[in-house]
């Protein structure tokens, strides 16, 4: 490969990790409006506390997932793996 092929393969990965996450994010963002128009119809009796907690866990577990995703897909597409083998 040339040093230009290298020099820009990083950079795509980026861009491709940084779309990944975005289209993640907005997924993200459209379970959390639905949710919060379920928690408006008051089908969930365990209460207000009950539900945050539970929606934060999901959130928080959902969002730590995307991001080790991202960071995977980055390492596998930038070529920073083979350059150290």
């Amino acid at each position: 490969m040339s040093d230009d092929a290298n020099k820009t393969r990083p950079d795509n990965a980026k861009r491709k990790s940084v779309r990944f996450f975005l289209i993640c994010s907005a997924l993200i963002a459209g379970a959390v409006t639905v949710f919060a128009m379920a928690m408006r119809l008051e089908i969930f009796s365990a209460g207000p506390h009950v539900a945050f907690a539970m929606f934060a866990g999901v959130f928080f577990t959902i969002v730590l997932g995307v991001g080790l995703m991202a960071l995977a897909f980055h390492s596998d597409d930038s070529g920073i793996d083979d350059q150290q083998s």
